[in-house]
């Protein structure tokens, strides 16, 4: 990617535009030009960051390095905010939040889980239809994968349930292939 900076503002292009108009004239076949700094244009080193943990600042031009870049800096899975909330005679408080919810960033996950889950089973469901309606045994097999289903979201469920920090909470993935 690069970037040039005009009248402040700095405006990224994944490659250099094929036609281009500045201070110098008009340029056709812009792309073919032997050096691009002489144009104001450079590359944009975007820095190694952990994308759940970490946030990239607003582009900026870093004069040392002649390359435009971001600074990296961890979120603060501790911050609040403060809210007005009004009781039921009408007294007003302030109320102070988390803005990471761990509570529902968990329920999400299980919501997910349990989602994931239905589709696993619905392609089954039928054989439980006809056992309920028929008295149709449900084959072995058929009975053993649900029940593995079942037995990952039950562990799932729990591995959830002891994660007690937001970024552990943000970094959970799960799979039901192992």
């Amino acid at each position: 990617m690069i970037a040039i900076e005009k009248s402040g503002t700095i405006q990224t292009f994944t490659r250099l535009p094929n036609e281009w108009n500045d201070d110098k004239g008009y340029h056709i076949n812009f792309r073919k030009i032997t050096n691009k700094e002489d144009y104001g244009f450079y590359n944009v080193v975007t820095p190694e960051y952990d994308q759940v943990t970490q946030q990239l600042s607003q582009i900026f031009w870093d004069a040392d390095n002649k390359v435009f870049t971001y600074t990296v800096s961890n979120i603060d899975f501790d911050a609040t905010y403060t809210v007005e909330v009004e009781d039921e005679e009408g007294n007003k408080t302030e109320e102070t939040k988390s803005v990471y919810d761990k509570d529902k960033l968990k329920a999400d996950i299980i919501s997910s889980v349990k989602r994931d889950a239905n589709n696993l089973l619905s392609p089954t469901d039928w054989y439980s239809s006809r056992k309920s309606e028929l008295g149709t045994a449900i084959p072995d097999n058929i009975l053993a994968d649900r029940k593995k289903i079942r037995d990952k979201v039950i562990a799932i469920e729990a591995e959830v349930a002891a994660l007690t920090t937001v970024e552990s909470i943000l970094k959970y993935t799960y799979n039901f292939n192992d």
